[in-house]
Parts: C-alpha cells; sequence; structure tokens
C-alpha cells in the first residue's frame, strides 16, 4: 500500500472513526484502525465489536493495500505534523509515514486479523432521513436515556415508523422525552418498524453525518446500518420491548403554568447552588397566580427563592423536583415559552410547548 494524502483529510477520517476505537480492549487489534486503499480513496474502519464505523477520504493511491495501524499512535503523530501533504507507506506490516522533514515507522498487523465487519444483505426495511430532522429528534430525547444494567431495554433511544408516523422516544425511568418527525422527513415503504438504538450508538450518532443532507437506514434482525456516501456506520440494536411509555405521558393535566423558558431555566440554575446533595428544589404557585417560585433550602448552604412571571390556571401547588432532570427538559426546546403541565405533587409533570408541537419532555416529581 502507497498513499499520499493531505493532513486534514487525514484528521477528519481518524476523527470519525475514533469513536469505535476501543483502546481500553483486551484484544489489542481493537486498538488498531484499519487502513484501506483502493478505487482512488482512503477508507478508515474501527470497532469495538458493537459499533463498527467506516469513513472514506480522497487521496492519491499509488498502491493498493491495506494494513491494520495503531489507532492512538498513528492519530498522535497525523496531529503534530506541521505539513499537509503526506505520505504513507505500508511494507511487510511496517507502516512508512513522510513528509519534506519528518519520517516515522510504524509496527502494522495484518489486515486479515481485523474483526469481520458485519454486513447487511436484506434491505427489506429501508427508510432514508432527512439529516437535520434525525439529528434534532436524536438530541432532543437522548438526554432522557441512561445506561441500565439492569433494564438493558430502557439503555438506549426507542425508534418507531408506523402507519406513516415515525417516532423517537427514550425514558430512564426517572424522565421521558418524545420527539415526532414530520411526514416529508421520512422516506420508506416500510409500513410497521421498531428498533432500540444502544446509547452508546446514538450519542455517536449525533457528531457523525454533519455535512449529509439524507442519510439511509437499513435494519436488519439484530443491527442497523447507517449510511452516507462518505460515511457508515454498523451498530448492533438492543434485545428487548421498550417501555409502553405512553401510558404515562400525562393527560389534559388541571393545572398550567406558562413561563417564559429562558427565565426559568436561569431559576433553576440559581437555585441548584442550594439544593445540596439531593438535588433537590421546589416549584411552587401562590395564591395570587402571578408568578412561579423556584425554591431551594439546604441547612449548610442557606436558602434561594426566585419569582419568575406565569401564567397560571388551576389552584396552587408545590412539587419538588430533581432539578438536573428539569433543566435537562427545559433545554431541548427551542420556544421562548415553556407551559408545565400538572396533575399533582406526586405524578408525572409534562413539557411542552405550543410551537414544538411534536416534542415533548415527562418529568418524575421527587415524592415525599
Amino acid at each position: 500500500m502507497k498513499l499520499i494524502v493531505l493532513k486534514t483529510n487525514l484528521v477528519d477520517g481518524l476523527g470519525i472513526v475514533e469513536r469505535a476505537v476501543n483502546e481500553s480492549s483486551n484484544l489489542p487489534i481493537l486498538k488498531n484502525v484499519l487502513i484501506k486503499a483502493g478505487n482512488g480513496k482512503i477508507t478508515f474502519i474501527a470497532t469495538n465489536l458493537e459499533l463498527a464505523v467506516e469513513y472514506s477520504i480522497p487521496g492519491k493511491v499509488l498502491e493498493e493495500g491495506g494494513v491494520a495501524a495503531p489507532f492512538s499512535l498513528l492519530s498522535a503523530i497525523i496531529r503534530n505534523l506541521a505539513a499537509e501533504r503526506i505520505s504513507i507507506e505500508e511494507k511487510n506490516r511496517k507502516i512508512v509515514i513522510t513528509t519534506d522533514n519528518y519520517e516515522a515507522t510504524l509496527q502494522g498487523q495484518d489486515p486479515k486479523e481485523f474483526p469481520i465487519i458485519p454486513s447487511v444483505h436484506d434491505e427489506t426495511h429501508r427508510l432514508v432521513f432527512n439529516m437535520g430532522s434525525f439529528r434534532e429528534a436524536l438530541g432532543n430525547v437522548v438526554v432522557a436515556a441512561q445506561y441500565s444494567d439492569i433494564r438493558p431495554e430502557i439503555s438506549g433511544v426507542y425508534f418507531e415508523h408506523s402507519g406513516g408516523e415515525t417516532v423517537f422516544a427514550a425514558t430512564d425511568g426517572f424522565r421521558l422525552a418524545e420527539q415526532k418527525l414530520d411526514q416529508g422527513s421520512v422516506k420508506t415503504d416500510v409500513e410497521k418498524i421498531s428498533v432500540i438504538l444502544p446509547l452508546k450508538t446514538a450519542t455517536e450518532l449525533l457528531k457523525m453525518f454533519k455535512e449529509q443532507h439524507e442519510m439511509t437506514a437499513i435494519i436488519e434482525s439484530n443491527q442497523i446500518l447507517l449510511s452516507a456516501p462518505n460515511e457508515k456506520v454498523i451498530s448492533r440494536l438492543i434485545d428487548g420491548s421498550f417501555p409502553d411509555y405512553r401510558a404515562v405521558i400525562p393527560k389534559n393535566p388541571p393545572h398550567e403554568a406558562v413561563v417564559e423558558r429562558q427565565e426559568l431555566i436561569n431559576a433553576v440554575r440559581l437555585a441548584s447552588s442550594f439544593s445540596g446533595r439531593a438535588n433537590d428544589i421546589t416549584l411552587r404557585a401562590g395564591d395570587n397566580k402571578k408568578h412561579l417560585e423556584v425554591y431551594a433550602t439546604d441547612s449548610a448552604l442557606g436558602e434561594s427563592s426566585y419569582k419568575v412571571p406565569a401564567k397560571l390556571t388551576g389552584e396552587k401547588f408545590s412539587i419538588v423536583f430533581n432539578w438536573r432532570y428539569l433543566l435537562e427538559g427545559l433545554k431541548i426546546f427551542s420556544g421562548a415559552d415553556i407551559t408545565l403541565g400538572i396533575h399533582s405533587s406526586e405524578r408525572p409533570v409534562l413539557l411542552h410547548n405550543q410551537k414544538e408541537p411534536h416534542l415533548i419532555y415527562v418529568v418524575m416529581p421527587i415524592k415525599g
């Protein structure tokens, strides 16, 4: 293998596949990146056996071939080179990197020792997403997911396409986020399908495909292939049934508080400094129905009270929240106002916004 490539392209390629390199693995080969040169392009492949990432960059291929290279060392060298034009050559598993004033030799490995990347052959379940809508929905709901050994089925993001409606959802048992996509955001002949993307895959996807207009997803048994012209991701899917989360979404809450979202965010952040180890803050509405008070107290720290102007309906209430869960929910919205729908101090609270009708967030109060 012999090739000439620009440093900027190398940095981009290594930066993408880095997310699938497993430096802590007991299998040394997983600490490597597979480099393949052919058909006028250079392709980098990395895998941690659960997630595989493939990314291709342009370059001048003088001799086709492949080699497995130690990722950390290769990445450190490339990122610290001053030259923009870099030559990489492989001979007898030795990788020689040269520029006008630099030369290094790395010990490579036989590409045949690199794990076989699963392939997808059945395109029955094929969906084409508008990339902007996909990233927005995934980013909005992933905040409510959390890894769980006890309940692996909630350790990811739920995706469902049924009857022309596409939904993303996530929950950790204490909060829930759901976003529906506009019908024009997905092109498919699939009638109904649902999968659970692992949390690791979901978070990594948000860092990829940034410059793509569309992304194709092909779902086959227990794995999913997501691809664009220069990028491919193959990930396992979580085996299990996602909870019937729709049953816990509050319906017709009798009490509502409509407040300016950014001011409520500021109030929660201020109160969090006085929340102590329990991370609890209190939202309460008085009889005058003109403001929502965000209150926190700690015997060792003191107390904080912030009155946010609000439009209140229903009876007065006082509810205790984990401030982190509440804050993360407020931040996924983009509208100026936010509505809190409330049943009681011990039932889930619904956050929504009339200008973002496809997005909801539900958070459980701290009971007692």
